[in-house]
C-alpha cells in the first residue's frame, strides 16, 4: 500500500513539474545537391530550374565553369592532375583520386571524395575508410538500393564533419521507384538521412524534389505568449484524435485553432494518464471545425484529414517537422472553448480561439513550458500559441476582407 500510495504521489509530482526539455542540437541541416555535369546551353531550363530552387550546391565538369555562373557554391569534378591549374578560385573540388584531393586540401580548397560503388561486398571497406578520413564531402555511386550501408557510414561519420551524400538516381530502380522518391527515401535514412546528389534534366523533377524535401526538412514557427481571456464549457460535440505514423516527444504538438488568427499548442499524447497507456502517435486535437497547420503555410480543417495527410508537429521552440496522418478518430465527447489573448503590433490586441475535449487528459503547452490540463486552464493562465493572419479559403491564404468571430 506504501508503495502505491509513493508511486501516486511521484506521478503527481512528475506531473505538476512536467517542464520540456529542448532537444539537443544535431549536425547541420540536410542538403541536396544538383549534378549539372553533362548539361548543355540547350538544357536553359533544368538550369534554372536548378537555380531557383533550394538546393545548396551545383556539381559542373571543368569545362562548364565558364558557362554555368550561380551564386551556389560550385564543385567541380576533377580526374587529372592537369585540371587542378584549371580550376577557378572559388569552386570546391570532387575527386575519385584521393592523391588529387589531399593537394586541394593543402592548396586550401573545400574538397571531397568520389566513389563509385559497384560491387558492394568488394568496394565498401575503401568507403569505410574514407568517410574516416574527415574530408569535407563523400560522395557515393552506389548500384545497390539498399540503404543499411548508409546507416553504418553515418554511423561511423557522426563525430566528424563530413558530409555523406548518395548518388540519384540509383542504379538498378529505374522503372520501380521514381527518382524523386529515391532522394526522399535517402533523406530518411536513419532519421538524421543522409544528403542527395541529385541529376536530371526534367525540370519538372528538379522542382518536384525541391517541394519536397522542404517538406521533410525541419522548419520553423514563431511561438508567442498567449494569455487566456475565457474559459468555457459548451456541451458535447465531436472532438478529432490525430493519430500520425510517427512518434512525437513530449515537447511535441499540433497548433489548433477555431479560425485563421491562429492556435493554441496542444502537446501530443506524450504525458502521464492513469489508467491507460501513452499513445505517442496522437495529438488529441480538437473541435472538427478547427484548423490545425501544416507545410506550406496550409491550415487544414480537422474534419478534412485523412490517411496520408501531412500535418506539422511543433515543439517548443517552434521547431517543426512534416508527419502524416495514419487515421483520424472522431467522436461526440465534452468540448470546451479556450479563448486568448495576444499582444502583437498588427492588430495591437489578437484573440485566438480554440475547442478542445473537455477531459484531464487533454494537455496544452504553457508559455512556461509547464504542461497545462484543458480541464484545470483559467483566465490568467499563460499558454504557447501562433499567432497568424486571417483570410483562408480551402486552407489556403487568400488577400480579401474575411471576418471570422
Amino acid at each position: 500500500m506504501a508503495e502505491a500510495t509513493k508511486s501516486t504521489r511521484n506521478a503527481e509530482a512528475a506531473e505538476q513539474a512536467a517542464i520540456v526539455t529542448p532537444r539537443a542540437a544535431g549536425k547541420a541541416d540536410r542538403q541536396w545537391w544538383f549534378d549539372a555535369r553533362g548539361l548543355k546551353d540547350g538544357d536553359s531550363a533544368t538550369l534554372d530550374a536548378a537555380y531557383q530552387s533550394d538546393c545548396s550546391v551545383i556539381v559542373l565538369d571543368i569545362g562548364q565553369q565558364d558557362t554555368i555562373m550561380t551564386a551556389k557554391p560550385r564543385v567541380v569534378f576533377v580526374e587529372h592532375a592537369t585540371q587542378l591549374e584549371q580550376l577557378a578560385p572559388d569552386v570546391w573540388m570532387l575527386t575519385p583520386d584521393e592523391d588529387l584531393l589531399a593537394k586541394a586540401r593543402q592548396a586550401g580548397r573545400k574538397a571531397g571524395c568520389f566513389i563509385d560503388v559497384g560491387n558492394l561486398e568488394h568496394d565498401f571497406s575503401r568507403c569505410q575508410q574514407v568517410v574516416k578520413r574527415g574530408y569535407d564531402f563523400v560522395v557515393i555511386d552506389m548500384h545497390h538500393a539498399t540503404y543499411i550501408p548508409f546507416e553504418l557510414l553515418l554511423a561511423e561519420a557522426e563525430a566528424l564533419p563530413t558530409r555523406i551524400l548518395r548518388c540519384v538516381p540509383i542504379q538498378g530502380l529505374q522503372g520501380t521507384v521514381d527518382e524523386v522518391h529515391q532522394a526522399l527515401n535517402a533523406f530518411g535514412t536513419l532519421e538524421s538521412g543522409i544528403d542527395v546528389l541529385f541529376r536530371s534534366s526534367s525540370p519538372k523533377e528538379i522542382k518536384t524534389l525541391d517541394s519536397e524535401i522542404q517538406d521533410v526538412l525541419r522548419g520553423s514557427m514563431k511561438l508567442v505568449d498567449a494569455e487566456v481571456v475565457s474559459v468555457t464549457h459548451t456541451g458535447l460535440g465531436h472532438r478529432v484524435c490525430v493519430d500520425t505514423t510517427t512518434l512525437m516527444t513530449a515537447e511535441e504538438g499540433m497548433i489548433i485553432g477555431s479560425t485563421g488568427w491562429g492556435g493554441i499548442f496542444v502537446c501530443s499524447e506524450t504525458h502521464y494518464l492513469p489508467h491507460m497507456n501513452l499513445r505517442e502517435f496522437r495529438c488529441n486535437a480538437g473541435a472538427v471545425h478547427s484548423y490545425v497547420w501544416g507545410p506550406n503555410n496550409v491550415a487544414v480543417y480537422l474534419s478534412e484529414l485523412r490517411a496520408g495527410s501531412r500535418v506539422l508537429a511543433v515543439d517548443t521552440q517552434g521547431r517543426t517537422r512534416v508527419v502524416t496522418v495514419g487515421r483520424v478518430k472522431i467522436e461526440r465527447r465534452p468540448l470546451l472553448l479556450i479563448e486568448a489573448r495576444l499582444e502583437t503590433n498588427d492588430p495591437p490586441e489578437h484573440y485566438i480561439k480554440t475547442f478542445l475535449q473537455n477531459d484531464w487528459h487533454v494537455r496544452i503547452m504553457g508559455s512556461d513550458q509547464k504542461v497545462r490540463n484543458s480541464t484545470l486552464v483559467r483566465p490568467g493562465d499563460r499558454l504557447l500559441a501562433f499567432a497568424d493572419q486571417p483570410g483562408r479559403h480551402t486552407g489556403l491564404k487568400v488577400s480579401e476582407s474575411i471576418v471570422e468571430k
